[in-house]
């Protein structure tokens, strides 16, 4: 893991646009952190524990990071991308009776920016981009709200479509034929993030792509087609595809 400097704002666009023009400039200034790089492969995050007792977490800056959860030989994956924030060596284990394995795996070159104590004392003139980095956690525990509604639906292929429009809220591109899902999503990882085995999710996709509500690119990206589901009504990308 290599060390590096950035600022946020240049870091996370959507941070700039929290602020006045005029405050921009001078943010960029005030806000600069270390810069962290990890590499594709499994994570040890013990690597990444810093000295710094008030260290807070990393922010995101590109790539893209998965979290899995086992329990009793079950596993749930998250996926992590530019935006997310995380503390990846904190598990608190307090009053809980259930053994959970938790594992992290690079599946793209990603970069991190530190967020220390001393970052988050001179971001306090402009209070709204601590409360949008405190935000990114609501996010991220809303998102998993719905990635385990999801997983209650009993059809395998009914998990995938719904799994994938979901990833295609944040990740998804859309295209003329349809909206791509560029994700390096195997049918094991799909398999992990659905909760089912790979031979069922296998024959899923199979079931999605000849009812003409999925197909895959040569360059292995996942396309859906079609409106997404009404489950997903409020879908963002249902009014950019009407």
């Amino acid at each position: 893991m290599s060390a590096d400097v950035i600022n946020i704002i240049d870091a996370d666009p959507e941070l700039g646009d929290l602020l006045a023009p005029d405050e921009r400039e001078r943010a960029r200034r005030e806000t600069l952190t270390r810069l962290r790089r990890v590499s594709p492969g499994a994570w040890d995050v013990r690597t990444s524990v810093e000295p710094e007792a008030h260290h807070r977490g990393f922010l995101i800056v590109d790539g893209l990071i998965s979290r899995e959860v086992e329990v009793l030989g079950r596993s749930c994956v998250e996926l992590l991308g530019p935006g997310d924030v995380i503390r990846p060596w904190s598990w608190d284990e307090t009053g809980s009776h259930v053994k959970a394995e938790v594992g992290w795996v690079v599946l793209e070159p990603s970069r991190m920016a530190v967020l220390d104590h001393r970052l988050i004392l001179r971001i306090n003139p402009w209070p709204q981009l601590g409360l949008e980095l405190f935000s990114r956690g609501t996010r991220r525990a809303h998102a998993l709200a719905v990635a385990l509604a999801i997983a209650h639906h009993q059809r395998v292929d009914d998990r995938l479509r719904l799994t994938l429009w979901h990833l295609a809220e944040r990740w998804g591109r859309v295209l003329p034929e349809g909206v791509a899902v560029p994700l390096p999503l195997s049918h094991q990882r799909l398999a992990d993030l659905v909760g089912a085995h790979r031979p069922a999710v296998t024959s899923a996709m199979g079931q999605l792509v000849r009812a003409g509500d999925l197909s895959r690119r040569s360059d292995r990206t996942w396309v859906l087609h079609g409106a997404p589901p009404e489950e997903l009504r409020h879908h963002p990308l249902a009014a950019v595809l009407s």
